[in-house]
Formats: C-alpha cells, structure tokens, sequence
C-alpha cells in the first residue's frame, strides 16, 4: 500500500497529461491537442529507453524538456508498479472504459531491446484485466523473429483487445531518417506471415520529401502482403520540429503555424498521385487493393472488425470518421448502419459491395 500511494504522489496531472519527474508517462485523450487516444509510456527516456532511431522530423522534438536531456533521468528511479497504475488511470475515464485506443511507447520506439519486455507486460495486463481496447503499436524496428513468436503467443490468449502493429515506412529522399527500410519490410512480411495484425503506414507523407522511384519499389515490395492494410498520413509540425530540420540542411514544407503538433493533411494532388501509384501496382500483380486508409483509427478497424466506409467511398480521408470502440458519433448519412455493423461479429474482415 506504501509503495502505491508513493507511485500516486510521484505522478501529477498537467493538462492533458500524467507527468513523472517532467516526463509525459500518460496523455489523455484531449480535444485541446486533436489527440483521441491514450499515450502510455510507462517509463523514463534515459539513455536506454529514448528512442535511437533520430528521426530528423520526429514529433519528440517538440518536447524540449525531456527529449533532448537523457541525462536528466539517470538518477530517477521508475516505480515498479507504475504501468498497473497508469492503467487504473485510464480504465477510470469514460473513454477507458468504451475501449478508445491506447498506444504503447509512443515517445519512444515499443521494439527496441529496452522495451520489448515492457509491451508485453502491458499487453498482459490488459489482457488480465479484460480490456477491450484498441491498441497501436507504432514502429520502425524488426524486433526479431523470437520476440515476434512471444507476441504472437500473447495475443493468442483469449482476448477481446484489437491490436494493431503499424509499421512506419514512408517513401522520403536520404537524410529524413535512419530507420533501416529492408528491415521494416521484412518486418511487415514476418508480421503478415505470423498472422500479427498489422499496416504498412505511410506516415509522415511530404511531398518535397517524397522519392517517387521508392514509393514504386515499396509497393511492389509490399502490396502482395498488405494490399487491404495501407494508410496515407501527413506529417506533424512544430517550430521545434522545423528548427530541427534546419539545423539538418534540410526541407521544411509548408505547414499551418496556426496548428502546430497537429497532422498536416496532403494535398488533393499528392494523395491522387500515391493512390495512383498504389492502384497501378496492385494490378500489375492482379490483388485486391482494399480501402487506402487514412489513420490508424480505421487501420484497426480494417484489421478486427470491418474496413472504414468513409475511407471506402472517398477518394480523400475519411477525416469524419471518428468512431471508437464503443463510438458517440459519426458525421456521414450512413451514420447508424456503421454504428450496426461495427458492434457485429463479422465473420469477414473486407466490407461487402453492399456495405461500401
């Protein structure tokens, strides 16, 4: 009992957010900061937790505070019970309980050595407590063969999550990012092979960043796993993101400064010519390109229950759709018939022609 009150002392509420020694551990779901989902990063970003893969546009950079200061955490401690009490946090909340998303280690990368075994015991302990979330696990690095049969043989026990790994692979010129792109697609292979629930995730998607000869290569690559399970996402900007860039040599696009840290949307032209390419290469090796996504929401959606209709009859996002697990609302004439379907046990995971 000591030792949960002094966990419960340790953390403190600032906005929208669960701070430990300065550190986001747990964002709530804001419509402040456009976020609809749960962050839960139940660790310090010391030298071992922080991510390594310094992408140069990531989003952590706009987090001067911890981000950019390991050393800052070296002497801090992370209480041992810290993921069961953040978790208590978030099954508290309304959203908790009707199953909006949680995404693991997001502040970091959830498959690199140091948190390997954390994802895990998260996965775990949601399992034990009967949870029935969405969750997004976002990342650009192959864990390895064994680790993946370890989440296979979690996710293999009786559960009512809706777990999604989103491999991050954007086709952007040299200097962007490090992250090793063979790797990321043998990851999405394994994945697809093991049956994981996964999506190639395009994100973020710039178009003065955009390598045209790569996008084709990666489609070829990738559509014959994951033809039914690709999303289209626009990059998140911040002056800290921008200085960043610039300190790089590199290109800044253009950006709405009066929305920083939220997604930048493509432009009708960019995401007709992505499309295009995608479209091409789908029958070139006569597949069936499912629904081309536009956020992990619907990505999940497409993986456990049934592909997104808006994303189905539209040639843009489908920025109206914001159903949940349990969902309030959505903007479309189609409103309760989604609502229906959603709530079914639907034998296929592919929308009818009816349906669409």
């Amino acid at each position: 009992m000591s030792n949960y009150q002094s966990t419960l002392s340790e953390i403190t509420l600032q906005g929208s957010q669960y701070m430990l020694h300065g550190f986001p551990v747990l964002g709530m779901p804001s419509q402040e900061r456009a976020v609809k989902y749960f962050s839960l990063n139940p660790f310090l970003p010391d030298a071992q937790n922080r991510c390594p893969v310094a992408c140069a546009y990531c989003v952590c950079h706009q987090d001067r505070g911890w981000h950019h200061h390991p050393e800052s955490f070296e002497n801090n401690v992370t209480p041992t019970d810290l993921i069961d009490r953040l978790l208590d946090r978030i099954f508290a909340t309304p959203e908790g309980e009707k199953g909006y998303p949680i995404s693991l280690c997001d502040y970091s990368d959830p498959f690199i050595p140091a948190h390997r075994e954390r994802v895990l015991s998260i996965l775990n302990a949601l399992i034990d407590r009967q949870a029935a979330n969405m969750v997004y696990i976002t990342t650009k690095v192959h864990p390895g063969q064994a680790f993946l049969e370890r989440l296979k043989a979690t996710l293999a026990r009786p559960n009512a999550l809706r777990v999604t790994v989103f491999v991050s692979l954007p086709p952007l010129k040299p200097g962007y990012e490090q992250a090793s792109i063979p790797g990321r697609v043998r990851l999405l292979q394994d994945l697809v092979q093991l049956g994981i629930p996964c999506c190639w995730y395009l994100r973020p998607l710039v178009e003065q960043w955009f390598d045209e000869a790569l996008m084709w290569q990666l489609a070829h690559q990738l559509l014959p796993y994951v033809a039914h399970h690709v999303i289209l996402s626009g990059i998140v900007m911040s002056e800290e993101i921008e200085e960043s860039l610039l300190k790089q040599g590199l290109i800044v696009p253009q950006w709405d400064r009066t929305q920083p840290g939220r997604k930048q949307l493509l432009s009708a032209k960019f995401e007709s010519q992505l499309r295009s390419i995608l479209s091409t290469v789908a029958s070139e090796h006569n597949i069936s390109l499912g629904p081309v996504m536009g956020h992990r929401l619907c990505g999940t959606n497409g993986n456990h229950a049934y592909g997104c209709l808006m994303c189905a009859k539209q040639n843009r996002y489908c920025q109206l759709f914001q159903l949940h697990h349990y969902g309030e609302t959505i903007a479309a004439e189609d409103n309760q018939q989604l609502k229906v379907l959603l709530r079914q046990n639907l034998p296929s995971k592919v929308p009818s022609a009816e349906e669409c």
